[in-house]
């Protein structure tokens, strides 16, 4: 009894297409995939199974002058023996490569799905405001960079962090993003603050975006037990000073000051009144706090903030510039700068 279409199985589908072609047509039409899609089809049929492990299929996965910027590198995983290209591409995705001999002032690595060229250019690259005099920058070592130094940020007023990178050292026809690598944990004079970021090329336009480097924890949203609502730590700390300061001037002449309990009877008494006069407004300055580009965690530990877009089309080759500038004139202090990160980006 023949198989009516609906019992037949995906597999069997793609198989029938395909299985009439020489192995060398499959390896062909997997070139022209990306490395997610040649992983994904080997799973779906057997077909694409010995063709997805054949070099000529992952060696076009692997950037033209790959050779290139392997001799820049002196780690002794660059020069490792490699049993197939595939093991090669994983390995460039999963162990980033420092690159620029013993000054290690770079990484590299591929996305893993696109296979498309990624760099981090490490702080001592980057052009930074006072980044040589001590008594404002410092650059320590700390085990969880990539990195032999790091930028630790002691105290400026003029916060000003450039770098640059040839657009022919990037995959063609991609859009990338850049993004600041960093600490802000120690760090104060950032909260909430504006700060402006520009990607683009030298000569060009370069426009302009609004980003947070750290968020006012003193405006963290807590809610008590009762169930009243949300309400600010900062309001909190502003009701109990007006509090204060009307139960104390409302005391009779001559009598003792209240004690501890009279006190904690009088708050607790205007407890609701607290909740009720702040409650409608609570969740409005929850949405607009949070509203604006704040960093967000790696798995690396670090945090990292985008700081622009731009399409590399390729061809002539041209500078590109990243700065992230603060002029506001207070001080600022205790951010741990690792680098800059440049990778490709998908359009959610």
């Amino acid at each position: 009894m023949e198989s009516t279409i609906e019992d037949r199985s995906p597999e069997s589908d793609v198989s029938l297409v395909f299985s009439s072609l020489p192995e060398g047509s499959v390896v062909e039409i997997l070139k022209r995939t990306t490395p997610r899609d040649a992983c994904r089809l080997s799973t779906l049929a057997s077909v694409f199974r010995s063709a997805a492990e054949s070099d000529a299929v992952w060696k076009s996965f692997l950037p033209p002058d790959l050779k290139e910027i392997v001799d820049r590198s002196l780690e002794s995983s660059s020069q490792r023996h490699f049993s197939s290209k595939k093991e090669l591409f994983f390995s460039l995705c999963d162990s980033p490569l420092l690159i620029d001999g013993g000054r290690k002032k770079m990484s590299f690595w591929l996305e893993k799905k696109s296979g498309k060229k990624c760099y981090m250019l490490a702080a001592r690259e980057l052009a930074i405001i006072w980044g040589d005099t001590p008594e404002y920058w410092t650059w320590p070592s700390l085990p969880e960079s990539r990195f032999s130094e790091v930028a630790f940020l002691k105290r400026v007023c003029l916060f000003d962090v450039m770098g640059k990178i040839d657009t022919g050292m990037l995959s063609s026809r991609t859009k990338y993003a850049a993004y600041l690598v960093f600490d802000s944990r120690d760090s104060y004079g950032f909260e909430e603050v504006e700060v402006k970021s520009s990607v683009g090329i030298v000569g060009n336009e370069i426009s302009e975006k609004i980003i947070y480097l750290d968020k006012d924890t003193s405006e963290e949203e807590v809610e008590d037990e009762a169930g009243y609502g949300y309400v600010s730590i900062e309001k909190v700390r502003s009701w109990i000073n007006d509090t204060l300061t009307e139960l104390y001037t409302s005391q009779e002449p001559g009598k003792e000051l209240l004690g501890f309990e009279d006190v904690s009877a009088w708050m607790n008494n205007n407890l609701s009144q607290l909740h009720s006069s702040h409650e409608p407004q609570a969740r409005e300055d929850s949405a607009e706090s949070s509203g604006g580009p704040y960093p967000k965690k790696r798995e690396d530990r670090w945090l990292e903030i985008e700081l622009g877009e731009f399409f590399n089309g390729g061809g002539e080759n041209m500078e590109l510039q990243i700065r992230i500038t603060q002029h506001d004139g207070h001080w600022k202090h205790g951010l741990i700068i690792e680098g800059i990160e440049i990778r490709p980006k998908e359009d959610l």
